[in-house]
């Protein structure tokens, strides 16, 4: 899975490029397209005295009865301006010939963003298949800790903000860990040693979620999605500073884990549209929001790098509206900058 999420990261990156200089190219065209109007706006004014010199030249020339002087004069300014009129049809022929070139090119770009495009749709459809069996036998291997992770993400659902919802999945972990501890023990003290043993692996199959590896700036770092940042922590806005980095991805982008360890909660959230919290452990947890589409659960574990969701579909220019993907990163209920881990 890691293999092919690379894999499509860099079909994404490839894509993204191309959408890059594609947009270069119709930017080019329309400048050019514009120059080549009003040039030829300034040329067809000639048009007509061109038209008559090349019909009727003499009676152009000898319309009405002038001197030598005047007439050498005459013939001296239109053989001046026909050279610039030749030198401005030289120019839009030129122009001309350049706009062809970049249709020809945008065609040939457009086409190859299509094939990528038809790549990428493949690749996810793969990964979103093996997560989904992934999930299915983690489940089956931990059910008692999948349950328990379902009920902190219902918690959590109800909750009004994002550290609220942390709040409320931390307390009903504990409740859940507590409640388990007291079954163990009252199956001791009934002498009833299955029951006893059956409870304590629930217990480190529970408290497992909270002893990932945590986060390390020295290890292999990497953006979660392909496109560009629209606002780093800390940045100011319109409701003072950020409080996570925001991302800017194209069209159906892939989202990958930032860091290894357990999906606590995987929906969607009040403002937030599809929204993962990742428990990374030790007291991190990676909050990404703004995905159209989810591939893991609650009580998942991922790898960090695995393909956790992607972008909704979207078309239009880089203007107000385009979907975004907000990262947030905490330790505890602190919210903390998120570069030096990406």
């Amino acid at each position: 899975m890691l293999k092919a999420t690379r894999a499509l990261q860099e079909t994404e990156t490839k894509s993204e490029k191309l959408s890059e200089q594609i947009e270069q190219l119709k930017k080019q065209m329309e400048i050019l397209n514009q120059k080549l109007q009003d040039e030829s706006k300034q040329f067809s004014k000639f048009l007509p005295v061109i038209e008559r010199l090349s019909l009727y030249p003499t009676d152009t020339l000898l319309a009405a009865p002038i001197n030598s002087s005047r007439s050498t004069l005459g013939l001296s300014i239109i053989k001046g301006v026909s050279a610039q009129l030749e030198q401005k049809a030289k120019i839009i022929k030129q122009h001309k010939k350049e706009l062809n070139d970049l249709q020809v090119k945008l065609a040939d770009e457009t086409s190859k963003l299509e094939a990528l495009h038809k790549e990428q749709e493949k690749q996810r459809d793969q990964l979103t298949s093996a997560t989904k069996e992934a999930r299915a036998i983690q489940q089956r291997s931990a059910s008692t800790a999948f349950k328990v992770s379902q009920d902190a993400a219902k918690a959590a659902a109800k909750a009004n903000t994002i550290n609220d919802a942390i709040q409320k999945i931390t307390a009903s972990k504990i409740a859940a860990e507590r409640r388990l501890k007291a079954e163990a023990l009252a199956a001791e003290r009934a002498r009833n040693q299955a029951k006893a043993e059956a409870a304590k692996k629930e217990i480190k199959t529970v408290t497992q979620s909270n002893d990932g590896p945590g986060l390390s700036t020295s290890s292999s770092k990497g953006a979660p999605v392909a496109g560009r940042i629209v606002s780093l922590w800390g940045s100011s806005t319109d409701t003072g500073p950020a409080q996570g980095t925001t991302y800017a991805p194209q069209s159906m982008a892939s989202v990958r884990a930032p860091c290894s360890g357990q999906v606590e909660f995987a929906s969607s959230f009040r403002g937030y549209g599809q929204m993962i919290i990742l428990n990374c452990g030790k007291n991190y947890r990676f909050v990404l929001a703004g995905m159209g589409a989810l591939n893991v659960g609650a009580g998942q574990s991922v790898s960090k790098g695995v393909m956790i969701g992607r972008m909704p579909a979207w078309s239009g220019s880089s203007g107000a509206g385009r979907p975004t993907l907000f990262v947030q990163l905490r330790r505890g209920e602190r919210t903390i900058n998120p570069s030096p881990f990406l």
